[in-house]
């Protein structure tokens, strides 16, 4: 494959085609820590995302790819030897995400099915329907990391199918997707992958972002980001909110040196990537960002002191004045004396997924809490994760895994009476609004009238516009209040 980065007429082309791609990219959009895998073999190595035991040289008119002794490595080895081999994935389910700081009802349980394995499952994103699982492994008979995808079947996650056609001959990882899988980010080493010089002499190949878009069903050709982006250094857990790209970058073979960094996309293209200040980023290291539905709540993992042993989640705010506040551990109940990363948070606002590594047991979780169970008579929870189509009061597919938690809720507590309220964002009309408000909250009741509970329990409520949370019209705001409330009215 040529390099995107040594021919100047095909920088200019391809970044014509990253222009327009990644126009449809932040309209589409409005996770996942590697670290070293060394290949050793007369004295020389290459850099993938975890340790294996693989043995080869890859070399290019006359080039070794990387080139690095073992014994030049024996201590970053030994360092992460406890650190890496495998991480799995965990799915949460808490009552506000937003809010986590250190839940008492949260009991990881392996996820049903056949996804985990004794190999790496790592590095996941989800799609918005929460449906399909992408993720990155080194399976059997492989020298490489590959991207994976799992499609969910009932309750159960199959092992996943290799997507051969973004698959390189080198290590593809990080995979984040876009919505209903319009677009794929990735990190790669493959062949046009940025190359520089080592101490020794050697040749290096770094780990870049690239992008994919999905034409006629079928991804077309990655494209790597420009170089305001990709540097010889390794990036990685690439995260779009909106029109900025959260990702983790570390000098070659010093993940202990990651920082989490961003870069904003205007004017048609990609603006330089700054580091994210402290106290996001320390001394020690951050990796993999991701960003919460609200907009405002960072996300991240850090073997800063502190924790409870490893690498820990945490979260922060973004204020007003632009600054983040203080990170906030997790907690015991997520985090342990092992390593957690990979934070995904799923589309319903219940769920949300991690990697751990503890001891050799490296698994897939999800836990079966009910945020309902936290209503209390007079009190009543707003979630704004029950989506209905634009302007219709037609319930998406995505929300039935709220409202099935509501019908258990209401099956095991068969003397309650809820009130269910809607809420519209401030656009349009205030009479339609007030209708449409109406329709929704009546919409849920019949879902819970048809799954058996008696609509005598259910009284229903519109407020339109006339109650946001945030006085405000943008999609941040909007996105917020556009909700539905639930409240306890007996016994």
């Amino acid at each position: 494959m040529r390099s995107l980065f040594r021919d100047s007429n095909g920088v200019a082309q391809n970044m014509g085609l990253i222009d327009t791609v990644l126009q449809n990219l932040i309209l589409l959009y409005s996770a996942s820590q590697n670290l070293v895998l060394l290949y050793q073999k007369d004295q020389a190595a290459r850099f993938c995302p975890s340790f294996g035991t693989g043995s080869y040289q890859k070399c290019q008119t006359g080039k070794c790819r990387v080139a690095f002794s073992f014994h030049e490595f024996k201590f970053i080895f030994l360092l992460y030897f406890i650190f890496i081999i495998f991480f799995p994935v965990i799915s949460i389910r808490s009552q506000e995400l937003s809010k986590i700081q250190s839940p008492k009802n949260i009991k990881p349980e392996k996820l049903k099915g056949s996804i985990n394995t004794n190999l790496n499952e790592f590095g996941i994103s989800l799609t918005d329907d929460g449906n399909i699982l992408y993720f990155y492994s080194k399976r059997e008979n492989s020298n490489y990391t590959d991207l994976y995808k799992s499609t969910r079947t009932g309750d159960e996650w199959p092992r996943g199918d290799e997507i051969e056609i973004l698959n390189s001959n080198f290590d593809d990882q990080s995979p984040f997707i876009l919505n209903k899988e319009e677009g794929i980010l990735f990190s790669s080493n493959r062949d046009g992958a940025i190359e520089f010089q080592l101490a020794n002499g050697k040749i290096g190949v770094s780990r870049d972002l690239y992008f994919s878009k999905k034409v006629n069903s079928s991804w077309a050709e990655p494209i790597a980001l420009p170089r305001t982006v990709n540097t010889e250094k390794i990036e990685e857990n690439p995260f779009l909110f909106n029109d900025r790209l959260y990702f983790t970058r570390y000098p070659f073979g010093q993940v202990a040196e990651a920082d989490i960094f961003v870069a904003a996309y205007k004017n048609k293209t990609w603006e330089k990537a700054t580091i994210l200040p402290e106290p996001i980023n320390t001394p020690y290291s951050e990796i993999a960002a991701t960003i919460g539905k609200d907009g405002k709540t960072i996300y991240f993992s850090s073997n800063r002191p502190g924790g409870f042993g490893g690498y820990d989640l945490y979260k922060s705010t973004l204020l007003a004045d632009g600054n983040y506040s203080k990170p906030i551990n997790l907690g015991p109940e997520i985090n342990t004396t092992g390593d957690e990363a990979f934070y995904l948070e799923a589309g319903d606002g219940l769920t949300f997924y991690f990697c751990r590594k503890t001891g050799r047991d490296y698994d897939i979780y999800s836990n079966l809490s009910n945020p309902f169970q936290e209503l209390e008579k007079g009190k009543s929870i707003s979630l704004d994760n029950i989506h209905f189509a634009l302007g219709s009061y037609e319930i998406l597919e995505n929300s039935f895994s709220i409202l099935e938690n509501l019908n258990i809720y209401l099956k095991e507590n068969p003397n309650v009476k809820i009130k269910i309220t809607g809420h519209t964002d401030l656009n349009g009309d205030s009479q339609d609004n007030l209708i449409l408000s109406r329709n929704r909250a009546n919409a849920v009741k019949d879902y819970l009238v048809k799954k058996g509970i008696d609509s005598g329990r259910l009284s229903t409520d519109g407020k339109g516009s006339s109650e946001p949370i945030v006085p405000q019209k943008n999609p941040e705001t909007d996105y917020k209040n556009r909700r539905t409330e639930f409240q306890i009215i007996s016994p």
